[in-house]
Formats: structure tokens, sequence, C-alpha cells
């Protein structure tokens, strides 16, 4: 699901937690908002996204090189990343 948060942030530019549960991206996956919050947050701890306030997020240059294959997330610092990008 993670990789599918970051696509859509990327795609969006930025999108908050309510549309990309209405996304049919997400509903395909039939993942709650609650889901998409707490991998959203992981996302964030980890440097790949950013809150840009009151539940809207923003890909950032880690999670672009992330999806380019440029970034090992293993290699990043915390949060582990089986925690991150399950």
């Amino acid at each position: 699901m993670a990789e599918w948060i970051l696509k859509h942030l990327l795609e969006s530019v930025e999108s908050n937690l309510m549309l990309m549960s209405e996304h049919p991206r997400f509903g395909e996956m039939e993942v709650s908002s609650g889901q998409i919050r707490e991998r959203c947050a992981k996302l964030a701890e980890a440097g790949l996204a950013a809150s840009t306030g009151k539940g809207w997020f923003d890909i950032t240059t880690w999670g672009q090189q992330y999806l380019e294959g440029e970034l090992d997330a293993e290699n990043q610092p915390k949060p582990r990343p089986k925690e991150v990008l399950q």
C-alpha cells in the first residue's frame, strides 16, 4: 500500500486522507482511511512523504527517488523499511 500512496502523491502533487480513501486505486485494495492515515504517518516519519498540514501529504524528493529505484529504503535510518513499505 505504501508504494500506491507514494505513486498517488506523485501523480496528485498533494492529497489528503479523504481524497485517497475515495480514490478507486485504494477502493480496489479495500483499505480504510485509518490504514491510509497510519501508512502516511509512517511514510512521513521515514522522510518519503511530508505532512503539509491538517491531513494533507506530499511526496518528498526521497519518496520520488524511492519510486525511481534510486533510493534503497533498507539504508534509511528509521523506521524500519518493513514497517513503512508493507
